[in-house]
């Protein structure tokens, strides 16, 4: 009987040791690979951190990829009111050169920020019905100018109360959503042209 045990015990041991040594981190699965984990610049006030974004979708179609990108915009509110982002976005695979690839489709499938923002009022449906707007069909190229809120020259004016406004404007306030969008698209263009565009 006592062999039985010490036979038991060293096969529970071994298992241990061999589950133990294949970390997950370092696995690659059909659906999850190390590589999908991409480096964007976080950006709330002044300050500038590395922070990661993960790819959880992503399909090549015959000209384009579909992605889902999970990522954290907003830090500003209590950790207890923090949300991961998901960005659905689609980029062209056939432009004449990587820095033509393009925004096919981008919008949120869940926004991880205040539905109104406290500052100025701008709410989700702002978002959905300008800013997305405002991104989609812009170019790498584009994009790669484009690093805060005011480096945006060439959107049009958006009314708030009845006013029409220029976009920057309408959006200052709200600079936390729109230079972690614009950093996101970043990181996942680099990823993307890489992978398909050699």
């Amino acid at each position: 009987m006592r062999k039985i045990k010490y036979l038991a015990l060293f096969l529970i041991l071994v298992l241990l040791l061999t589950g133990c040594s294949q970390s997950t981190a370092n696995m690659d699965y059909d659906n999850f690979s190390n590589d999908r984990i991409i480096t964007y610049k976080h950006r709330k006030g002044n300050e500038l951190n590395d922070y990661a974004a993960v790819i959880l979708f992503e399909y090549e179609m015959d000209n384009f990829t579909k992605y889902q990108v999970s990522y954290l915009s907003c830090t500003c509110r209590a950790a207890s009111e923090n949300y991961q982002h998901l960005l659905y976005v689609e980029i062209n695979n056939n432009n004449n050169s990587p820095e033509e690839a393009t925004i096919r489709n981008i919008k949120y499938q869940f926004w991880g920020d205040s539905p109104q923002n406290p500052v100025n009022g701008i709410t989700y449906e702002d978002i959905e019905q300008e800013f997305l707007p405002y991104l989609q069909y812009k170019s790498k190229a584009e994009i790669d100018k484009l690093h805060t809120l005011k480096d945006i020259q060439d959107a049009g004016k958006v009314e708030r109360k009845g006013q029409m406004i220029d976009f920057v404007d309408a959006y200052t306030g709200a600079t936390v959503s729109v230079d972690n969008t614009l950093a996101v698209l970043h990181a996942l263009f680099d990823y993307h042209v890489n992978k398909y565009y050699k």
